[in-house]
């Protein structure tokens, strides 16, 4: 086999490996559709969510940005990467006020099923937008991986593809939980779904690897939005449900997850 012929096929064996992590990601979008009482599916997910959230953060994202500073051994790109993070955590902000009917005070309403309904839609889609740029970078980094070691591509995929499937359970799950905007929905899936392999793809067209203080800024971009996320959305999930049996359990089985993520 010609030197030609193998990097092509371990070109496409690498692309095949982000879209395996979408597929992940698809599983776990159609999962609410085979489970009933959405009410308990939302609870026990958003407790998972929130402890793979704080996995993310601190043991995945942080560490991968003091790693790029490191790498470019230029100090001034601390205060460039505070900033970004920053922004981050402000645009979602921002993007927070855009997302229609949503108000937080919707557990004082109980009587109001559509105010609640529309409050885990804008949970969903607003994690799913930080999740899509987080997940681009994501393809970008198994690809590069896949392409110098297969084996350590595949474990990679593997990681991500577990972190992905509770992920995706929540998002479907909260954005399920109005019969409205379906476009929206199936767009957001749609992007979610083919996020990692579009970073991947974007890889392989400019035949080049990203920069680091740009790969570090995006990733402290998805690093202040899953801030906010996990600390203005989900947080009051968690303490408003912290008596709910099915919610315990999800923050376990989060905990559990976490373990097994840190351990591969």
């Amino acid at each position: 086999m010609t030197l030609e012929k193998r990097r092509y096929n371990m070109t496409l064996k690498a692309l095949f490996l982000t879209l395996m992590v979408g597929i992940f990601f698809g599983i776990g979008l159609a999962i609410p559709k085979f489970v009933k009482n959405k009410k308990k599916l939302l609870s026990y997910t958003s407790g998972i969510t929130f402890i793979i959230m704080l996995y993310l953060i601190f043991v995945d994202l942080f560490p991968e940005v003091i790693e790029i500073l490191e790498i470019t051994e230029n100090k001034k790109n601390v205060f460039l990467i505070v900033f970004f993070i920053f922004l981050g955590f402000f645009l979602l902000k921002i993007l927070d006020h855009f997302v229609p009917e949503h108000h937080h005070d919707h557990k004082e309403i109980r009587d109001n099923e559509a105010e609640h309904n529309n409050h885990y839609f804008h949970i969903g889609f607003i994690t799913a937008m930080s999740l899509i740029i987080h997940n681009i970078l994501e393809g970008i980094s198994i690809y590069i991986t896949g392409m110098n070691d297969l084996k350590m591509g595949i474990l990679m995929a593997i990681s991500v593809g577990c972190h992905n499937l509770p992920l995706g359970i929540e998002i479907a799950a909260s954005m399920e939980a109005t019969t409205k905007k379906k476009g929206t929905k199936y767009a957001t899936f749609s992007l979610l779904i083919f996020s990692s392999f579009l970073g991947a793809l974007f890889l392989f067209f400019i035949n080049q690897e990203l920069n680091h203080v740009v790969e570090g800024i995006l990733l402290s971009l998805t690093l202040g939005m899953l801030i906010y996320i996990s600390g203005l959305e989900l947080v009051p999930e968690v303490i408003k449900n912290r008596k709910e049996k099915v919610h315990i359990m999800g923050l376990l089985t989060g905990m559990i997850l976490a373990i097994i993520l840190f351990i591969l």
